[in-house]
């Protein structure tokens, strides 16, 4: 089963497991870490890299991250470099569509490809606009 690590800044990561346990129920190999202020940054690579390593059962780790460059996705990325016996996929931009679609695709047994494309086209095709929405629901005269 691929795992699924959320790393965020401050309590976002447990705010969205919180909101998966809501809607899907309890789930396995996914876990979340925090960075908060006054955090060692290094330490939190350490604990990050724990995490993943626990999160794995041979299926690799999806790594989803709020912020591209930012610590979390930084050190995310400096785990990807240096575990080299975790398959390793690493999203920034975390949304909560995007984990839903992610654990869906897990339940039907697709591999950490699979799972990260479909999380990506997730994420893209569920940002709205209400007014434009609402525009391209009017019927035309």
């Amino acid at each position: 089963m691929v795992g699924f690590v959320i790393a965020t800044h401050g309590k976002l990561a447990s705010g969205f497991l919180d909101a998966v346990k809501l809607i899907i129920g309890e789930q396995e190999n996914i876990g979340e870490i925090g960075l908060f202020e006054g955090n060692d940054v290094s330490e939190f690579g350490l604990k990050l890299e724990k995490l993943i390593r626990k999160e794995d059962d041979g299926d690799g780790v999806i790594v989803f991250t709020d912020l591209f460059a930012a610590s979390p996705y930084n050190q995310a990325a400096l785990c990807a470099n240096r575990i080299k016996d975790v398959k390793i996929q690493l999203i920034t931009g975390v949304n909560l569509p995007m984990i839903i679609e992610a654990i869906n695709a897990r339940m039907m047994g697709q591999d950490i490809e699979q799972i990260t494309d479909a999380a990506f086209e997730t994420a893209k095709v569920g940002i709205k606009n209400f007014w434009d929405e609402l525009k391209s629901r009017k019927p035309q005269s």
